[in-house]
């Protein structure tokens, strides 16, 4: 990882840059540092964040999105608009989260807020977008809690499309790209996914409409 010396490329000036992500990457592959620094400003929360959900660690999560972008950066010269930039990017974290999956027995996960914004998913994880309230932001934050537990305990291989999906908003085509399988079997592990998790929380969700408490 990037925290034992390799640092990403010195900061380029404050040009605007209005191009795709794909022609940005053609400008860092002739060496413009500038259009490095907004690949970065677009990407960077979203890489943190991926590998957050995946990993459940913060501190490794920064370290895996600085990795991504040093890869990037370094295979910059090599890079051709085959394919979208953001799933080539994705690709790049997915596969270092799983390395370190892999070298740490590491499988925390945190997925606070979820909620379900697939429109034709017949398996749905419902969080009522009610007024907020003192008491309604202790319930939602003791579901996010409660969704922590529950998507812990899924594999890998159904844990990582949901993140993509849920978490990302990337299409099923992106997933299936970035993880190399057909797009039905995402779709069907997304929904699997989301089947296990709301089997766990529906014996709460139904105390709670009933006007019952959390535990």
């Amino acid at each position: 990882m990037t925290r034992h010396g390799d640092k990403l490329p010195p900061r380029g000036g404050d040009r605007g840059y209005d191009e795709s992500d794909e022609k940005l990457m053609l400008r860092v592959g002739k060496g413009d540092k500038g259009a490095f620094d907004e690949i970065v400003r677009r990407y960077a929360s979203k890489m943190v964040n991926l590998a957050y959900r995946i990993t459940g660690d913060r501190e490794l999560a920064e370290d895996i999105s600085q990795e991504t972008f040093l890869r990037a950066y370094r295979s910059a010269a090599r890079y051709r608009e085959i394919s979208k930039f953001s799933t080539w990017l994705h690709t790049i974290a997915i596969n270092l989260c799983r390395n370190e999956l892999r070298r740490r027995k590491f499988r925390m996960f945190s997925l606070e807020g979820m909620a379900e914004r697939d429109e034709d998913s017949k398996v749905r994880i419902d969080i009522a977008d009610e007024k907020s309230t003192p008491d309604r932001e202790v319930e939602r934050r003791e579901l996010g809690r409660l969704i922590k537990k529950a998507v812990a305990t899924l594999p890998e291989k159904f844990k990582t499309p949901l993140v993509l999906r849920d978490m990302q908003g990337l299409t099923y085509e992106e997933i299936g790209g970035i993880l190399n399988l057909p797009e039905g079997t995402v779709k069907s592990r997304i929904n699997r996914a989301r089947l296990r998790v709301k089997k766990l929380l529906e014996p709460i969700l139904r105390d709670d409409d009933r006007g019952g408490s959390r535990v």
